[in-house]
């Protein structure tokens, strides 16, 4: 029997499958026909699924179905951007939308008119977000919204003009800074481009963004001896080892803050931090050095399901900033921050000879120009550099003195 043909944009010979089970390798993979320029995929499980795809490597799902002899034709959002099983779910809603008689591209249009920027927002984010983002970028987006467009909630989306853009970018940087007002900015293009809202009053181009500096402070040789004698002449007993784990590990502030138990293999010296819980939204292993699981064992016997268990309504610390500034204040340190710590790990390893790769690995780093590097390491270099950048640290922490030679005369 022959294979089913695929149904590709603009090719009469339709040589390649029409439908298959969509999977990452397969989606790949797919590309148009020799000669031709694009082509369209049918997912075989979801009704209307398909991945448009180019020549050039763009790859988005879209929803088309013909509704009432007329195509509806919907982006649902790029590949690898979403994943499958988002894709499935954005189609299936679509498909109940559509069987219920509500126009989903209607119900688009009208967001340009008839809502307000709150109900923008909240749409966008029960729409878009909670499928697509991480609960992390999630909740900065929220606060972000809630503390830069708070005036703004109960306006007409009509009424946003490029105007009204810029000048509330330069009033977000004068109270809150200038960074803070460029992500803003950056969070309302989204939600307008998501809503396909045209003209888009943050649309590219309409504000000057400020410029901002890359950070690269980190512990130098001589501050790190005054850093952990104030750190261990610190009372609260949790912050002191919560400190202590997040430079040993180089991990995120927000990660380490809610590390569990069940999280940790002690055997295997590493910590599994949950797709649900990473920045990149992939299950991320770290190494655990010997400094870091002295710290770890002897916090065994607490009674709660997290490491650094809190008061507060999530359960586990957040952020000491208090304690923080206490430290600081007395080692005699300006100018460093809690996320530093993870810098210092990654400059100690660099100094210690690590290579970039291997750096990236073990800070957790998900860039795509280097993602096919990092998947052919192990693990194994990455215990041997997080190790020898703890060593080298400590050796700061107790500098040996130098021992002075003395030269005897042989009697003859």
């Amino acid at each position: 029997m022959a294979n089913p043909v695929l149904r590709i944009a603009g090719d009469e010979a339709r040589s390649l499958p029409k439908r298959i089970n969509f999977t990452v390798a397969a989606l790949k993979q797919a590309a148009p026909p020799p000669g031709k320029r694009r082509g369209i995929l049918y997912d075989a499980r979801i009704p209307g699924l398909a991945l448009r795809f180019t020549d050039r490597g763009a790859k988005s799902f879209i929803y088309y179905r013909k509704v009432a002899g007329r195509p509806l034709k919907m982006k649902l959002g790029g590949f690898p951007g979403i994943s499958i099983e988002q894709a499935r779910q954005l189609a299936g809603k679509v498909s109940g939308d559509v069987a219920q008689g509500i126009d989903p591209m209607e119900q688009r249009r009208s967001v340009r008119t008839s809502i307000t920027l709150q109900q923008l927002f909240d749409r966008y984010t029960k729409e878009h977000a909670d499928l697509r983002a991480t609960a992390r970028t999630r909740t900065t987006d929220k606060s972000r919204f809630d503390t830069c467009f708070g005036d703004w909630a109960s306006r007409k989306i009509a009424t946003i003009r490029p105007t009204n853009v810029r000048e509330v970018h330069a009033l977000i940087a004068r109270t809150r800074g200038k960074v803070t007002a460029n992500r803003a900015v950056q969070l309302l293009r989204r939600m307008c481009n998501w809503a396909k809202i045209e003209p888009n009053p943050a649309a590219r181009g309409v504000v000057d963004f400020f410029k901002e500096n890359e950070r690269d402070r980190f512990m130098e040789a001589e501050e790190i001896p005054r850093f952990f004698t104030a750190l261990e002449a610190e009372p609260n007993e949790t912050i002191r080892d919560y400190i202590k784990v997040s430079l040993w590990t180089g991990a995120r502030r927000s990660n380490v803050q809610s590390m569990r138990w069940d999280e940790i293999n002690f055997h295997s010296s590493t910590w599994t931090v949950p797709a649900a819980k990473s920045k990149s939204g992939e299950a991320m292993k770290i190494h655990l050095s010997p400094p870091a699981l002295a710290v770890l064992e002897s916090r065994k016997n607490n009674d709660s399901d997290y490491v650094f268990p809190g008061r507060g309504k999530c359960g586990h610390l957040v952020e000491p900033k208090a304690a923080w500034q206490r430290i600081l204040k007395a080692a005699a340190i300006t100018d460093l921050r809690l996320h530093d710590l993870r810098r210092t790990l990654g400059s100690w390893q660099a100094a210690t000879g690590a290579s970039l790769p291997v750096i990236g690995k073990s800070l957790g780093h998900h860039d795509v120009a280097t993602t096919a590097i990092y998947a052919r390491l192990n693990l194994d270099p990455v215990r041997a550099s997080v190790d020898t950048a703890a060593a080298a640290i400590l050796a700061a922490v107790n500098p040996k003195p130098t021992q002075v030679r003395t030269r005897t005369t042989k009697k003859t």
